[in-house]
């Protein structure tokens, strides 16, 4: 795993002269920072007070000024009372269109692709996007202003549950790159060329395809796979727990979660974050 630099840069507040653009279809997105910090939720409810409790943990340890942000899915509109936790947090409401998925894909990842608009956010000039099946537990400083070494994004080595190994490819729970309307459009053909890629894994999938050479590698602290865990006990042991910045609960979604069981000491740790 890669360390981490030791430089914070502070990103100004967006201007208001800027001709940057962004795809949200809701005439009350109203971006303040350069920096800013994605998930997205649709019509899987469970998923509206983990963003919550990740959001809180953004805005407790991050100082770089930024935007907290869900992308919603137009057809898919959250509730007003599920907007009031949200809000409360400090998010702001980006809703996009959908982005049809290729017909082999897994029926409950369809929607995924619609993270694909972050691309084409360029009033920011970074988004880090995270899955709400996260928990932030340290400052995302590091991540936010990290080099990415001329790659095109930056995220972690992927650990496959199955087979217990470490593979070639990466998971983009956690997401990070330079918006570019020129990278979006060439994302959009890609997605419509009929390009092969792992249809099970939707957008991620997709990813792994188009940026095979092109990712850069943003430690296992920023990412955390919960799979590790359980099958490479040894490598999760290498780091301190306390030193972790984002855990991925990607084996046992952190809403289900309890104090016992094979996961019940990291399960612990969402469950008493505020």
């Amino acid at each position: 795993m890669l360390s981490m630099p030791s430089t914070v840069i502070s990103i100004p507040s967006v201007s208001d002269e800027s001709k940057a653009s962004h795809y949200c279809l809701n005439e009350d997105f109203q971006p303040v920072h350069k920096a800013s910090v994605w998930t997205m939720l649709n019509d899987n409810l469970k998923y509206v007070p983990s963003a919550a409790k990740m959001g809180r943990g953004v805005e407790a340890h991050t100082k770089t000024p930024h935007d907290l942000v869900v992308m919603e899915i137009e057809g898919k509109p959250l509730g007003d009372d599920n907007w009031k936790i949200l809000k409360e947090v400090g998010f702001k409401r980006c809703v996009v269109k959908s982005i049809p998925a290729p017909q082999k894909t897994r029926f409950n990842l369809v929607e995924k692709f619609a993270v694909l608009h972050v691309w084409a956010m360029t009033v920011y000039d970074t988004v880090l996007f995270i899955d709400a099946d996260t928990l932030v537990k340290k400052s995302l400083d590091r991540l936010i202003n990290m080099d990415l070494k001329g790659k095109t994004i930056g995220v972690t080595q992927d650990f496959m549950y199955r087979s217990g190994k470490w593979v070639e490819t990466f998971n983009s729970g956690v997401l990070l790159l330079h918006p570019s309307e020129k990278e979006y459009d060439r994302l959009m053909k890609l997605l419509r060329s009929g390009i092969e890629y792992e249809y099970s894994s939707s957008d991620q999938g997709f990813l792994n395809v188009v940026y095979k050479d092109d990712w850069h590698e943003i430690g296992f602290l920023n990412n955390a796979n919960l799979a590790v865990y359980v099958k490479d006990r040894k490598t999760w042991d290498s780091y301190n727990v306390d030193d972790i910045n984002i855990i991925h609960y990607t084996m046992k979604k952190p809403w289900k979660c309890g104090f016992n069981g094979r996961y019940g000491p990291i399960c612990k740790i969402w469950l008493d974050a505020p």
